[in-house]
């Protein structure tokens, strides 16, 4: 691939994922990473990603527009329509792309890869695109009924109308287009990381030319924007930063985290709510002396029963790949009150570790229909049939996972998703069939956080700027 191979990389990418099945956000990051290897520059690099990811999440208002302009009864060969998909995205979507520009290298792209004889015809609807957009006629009315959603925010219908019967026709069209924005990257400092520190290594970020944004709610998010490499940016490898969300941050905050706790997270790949979780702990050990320490001088000292006096958490979950990411993860951070291990989560809960977790992390498999910004592919492979497996299972895994609990102790629930079936649905299972109290989040959670309901609330990206992400807290209260 040459250095100017942009649109023949997000080709190669989208065929991949065709036919090989492969997830969009893996599938882009090799992309990207052999881009590198293969000399193309940052610039080159953004556009690869942006055309591929815009192409993946826009695919159904593209499609519409392709057989809009297409003779009925006319089948397309799979990459001509991907190179069709790519050169109304360019039109329509990328101003830094002049219109001939991306009429050009598509039908460029066709007498490559697809079929010479075929490029008049995919000038002929690209062109035809230019024109329609040029006179204003792509432009639809507001959209109102669940179809015209559907094509306008590439979303497959059944989600629409599940969502507007769920969250309201208003709520529904606000998170469909926040869905299409482009997400930053979030980070979560470490609680041990002193604010003189953090400003010393934020400052050296934008002097890479990334864009450094305070998270919404959490005074150690941030949103980056212009990054390349993660693993590059000042502070990554001295353990000193994660990436996630701050949606996700809200479960280590809610557990409300005293010191010396033990906590359990059954699910708990790639070990974010773990991590964090555990950097409290050792913050709260190292008390006021804490701040003013780097990430890896984190005190683990022992105390007299064998317990550190730290806290503990054990991390779980039901792959050697994933257990292996964890603990990778975990070694950066030098995060030395972590223990990992490989167990699935429907097994018996060992004898010896009944009743012993303080704090029960339960984030489990969900449809993930809160993260599309950032893995843009999954509302074309969830069902609705696998909505109700899904619930079938995290009930499953709830019935045998709350035997860790002691009297007393705490049970965070938490999916990424945006779907009553899997969240509140459940949230009453473990109320009325576990036993277990709610809890209200408000005494837990930043107070200007909207949309708090009792123990329970659903975070939305167009409501609060993170991705989709649930929670609920429960105690298990003593007989």
């Amino acid at each position: 691939m040459s250095k100017t191979g942009e649109r023949e990389a997000v080709l190669e990418v989208l065929t991949g994922i065709r036919e090989q099945g492969t997830y969009s956000h893996i599938a882009v990051k090799d992309m990207l990473d052999r881009c590198e290897r293969e000399g193309m520059d940052r610039r080159q690099r953004a556009f690869v990603k942006r055309l591929t990811e815009g192409v993946i999440e826009r695919r159904i208002e593209l499609d519409d527009i392709v057989r809009r302009y297409t003779k009925k009864g006319v089948r397309i060969r799979p990459i001509i329509r991907d190179i069709l998909r790519m050169g109304i995205f360019q039109i329509l979507y990328m101003d830094s792309v002049p219109d001939s520009a991306a009429c050009n290298e598509s039908v460029k792209l066709t007498k490559t890869y697809g079929k010479k004889e075929l490029s008049g015809f995919v000038n002929g609807i690209l062109r035809t695109v230019v024109r329609e957009k040029e006179a204003g006629k792509l432009t639809q009315d507001a959209p109102i009924d669940p179809s015209t959603l559907s094509r306008t925010y590439s979303m497959p219908e059944w989600i629409v109308r599940m969502w507007q019967k769920q969250l309201g026709v208003e709520e529904t069209e606000k998170l469909l287009a926040a869905l299409l924005e482009i997400r930053p990257v979030t980070i979560r400092f470490d609680d041990r990381c002193s604010s003189e520190r953090r400003e010393e290594i934020l400052e050296k970020m934008k002097n890479k030319g990334v864009d450094v944004h305070k998270g919404h709610y959490l005074p150690y998010c941030y949103n980056l924007t212009g990054t390349d490499s993660i693993s590059e940016l000042p502070g990554y490898r001295e353990g000193l930063w994660t990436v996630q969300d701050e949606s996700s941050m809200m479960v280590a905050e809610a557990a409300g985290l005293k010191g010396g706790e033990t906590v359990y997270d059954i699910c708990a790949a790639p070990g974010g709510k773990s991590m964090h979780c555990a950097s409290k702990l050792l913050a709260l050990a190292d008390g006021a002396e804490a701040n003013t320490k780097p990430a890896s001088e984190g005190s683990t000292e022992t105390d007299t029963t064998g317990k550190s006096s730290a806290g503990e958490v054990h991390s779980f979950d039901l792959s050697k790949g994933k257990t292996t990411q964890i603990l990778k993860n975990v070694r950066r951070m030098h995060l030395s009150n972590v223990t990992v291990a490989q167990r699935d989560a429907l097994e018996a809960v060992p004898e010896e570790e009944v009743g012993k977790a303080d704090v029960l992390l339960c984030d489990l498999p969900c449809s993930g229909l809160g993260v599309i910004g950032r893995k843009r592919d999954i509302k074309y492979h969830v069902t609705p049939k696998q909505l109700g497996e899904l619930a079938d299972l995290q009930k499953q895994i709830l019935r045998n996972a709350v035997s860790y609990l002691k009297e007393g102790g705490v049970l965070i629930y938490s999916t990424c998703t945006i779907n009553e079936g899997e969240n509140g649905a459940i949230a009453k299972f473990i109320e009325e069939e576990l036993g277990l109290s709610p809890d209200p989040l408000a005494d837990y959670l930043p107070g200007e956080i909207p949309g708090i309901k009792g123990n329970q609330l659903q975070l939305l990206p167009g409501v609060h700027g993170t991705d989709g992400f649930y929670l609920a807290r429960f105690i298990r209260v003593r007989n």
